[in-house]
């Protein structure tokens, strides 16, 4: 029983221990070279015959990012090592190479780790800490690169437009403001994150590469962000306004900082206005306003809420249903 015991504790940690992100068999007779590309795998055959029975699985893709693979040999006669390590310059392609010289052929098993960031990332993710963006592209001369949401699209400074534009992210950039940061990035020139996401720019972030040599290169680069846990809940609405006029039928009143600008729609009237500002409309958007009638017989809506499209406006509505006029006196909070 105790032998038992042990026998199942080190098969248990043997398999720990054993976690590659790809595995690989088969028989080789002469000098084989694997290329490995996210989740894509060829073989070359540089000297001797092809390589036969051969057996392939990934357990995570290989990322389209700088990556130090690590390479074990479970079984093969010959000389497996690693000639080409994931970079921009060879579009992030593993290269193993087969060496075996003996007569015959010879079965071969590996094993493949990486330094999958992107793994820890995706781990992060689901805990709700960190959200990532992977770019890369050829670049010539100076481009900035502008990301939103999901997408990015890049705009030459100076030069050609960017060639195999590619990006990916783990999560759409917020639709709020949020501190981005340039994690990592590869290229000959020089890349710096140049714009932060803010409402003045539409939540964008902004990436500017400079590239001094001719020709064009490889570039990319990786953004992070932290993700809140949860949404902060927004502050209760208080009051900013007590408007009084004399309504009949629809009539829009408009309000902008301390302003209130109120006109008649269809056949309506609207006469002896007054506004009592509390506080001046503020200039932002994420409001939650409400409108409440104090006094008065009709309705009254909100049909526009400030954004930076309407220039931070809060627009309502009253619907007097008569006949005749009617006193009223309205509430407006945000």
């Amino acid at each position: 029983m105790r032998l038992l015991l042990l026998l199942l504790l080190f098969v248990s940690t043997g398999w720990a221990q054993d976690n590659p992100e790809l595995t690989w068999q088969g028989r080789v007779d002469g000098t084989t070279i694997l290329y490995i590309t996210s989740d894509h795998l060829d073989v070359v055959t540089k000297e001797g015959a092809p390589v036969t029975e051969q057996q392939f699985h990934f357990y995570h893709p290989l990322p389209q990012t700088r990556q130090d693979a690590h390479l074990r040999v479970r079984e093969g006669r010959g000389y497996v090592h690693i000639v080409d390590q994931p970079r921009i310059d060879n579009r992030f392609t593993l290269a193993i190479e087969i060496d075996d010289r003996q007569p015959g052929s010879a079965f071969y098993s590996i094993a493949v780790d990486w330094n999958s960031s992107d793994r820890a990332f995706e781990h992060s993710r689901g805990e709700g800490r960190t959200d990532t963006l992977v770019w890369s592209g050829r670049v010539a001369e100076d481009i900035t690169v502008s990301c939103r949401a999901q997408s990015c699209a890049s705009v030459p400074d100076y030069g050609a437009p960017v060639a195999a534009e590619k990006f990916k992210f783990t999560r759409p950039l917020p639709d709020r403001a949020v501190e981005v940061k340039l994690a990592r990035h590869e290229g000959r020139g020089e890349i710096r994150l140049v714009e932060q996401p803010s409402e003045r720019n539409h939540y964008t972030a902004r990436v500017s590469i400079h590239d001094p040599q001719s020709g064009s290169s490889d570039y990319s680069f990786t953004l992070t962000w932290n993700r809140s846990a949860a949404a902060a809940a927004p502050p209760a609405p208080s009051r900013g306004l007590l408007w009084t006029a004399t309504v009949a039928g629809r009539v829009r009143v408009t309000l902008s900082g301390g302003a209130a600008f109120a006109h008649a729609l269809d056949s309506g009237q609207v006469s002896n206005q007054r506004a009592d500002f509390v506080e001046p409309l503020p200039a932002r958007s994420g409001l939650i306003p409400a409108v409440k009638i104090l006094q008065g017989r009709g309705q009254a809506s909100i049909v526009e809420i400030p954004s930076e499209q309407n220039h931070y406006e809060l627009v309502f509505e009253i619907d007097d249903p008569g006949p005749g006029t009617d006193n009223y006196q309205v509430e407006v909070d945000w």
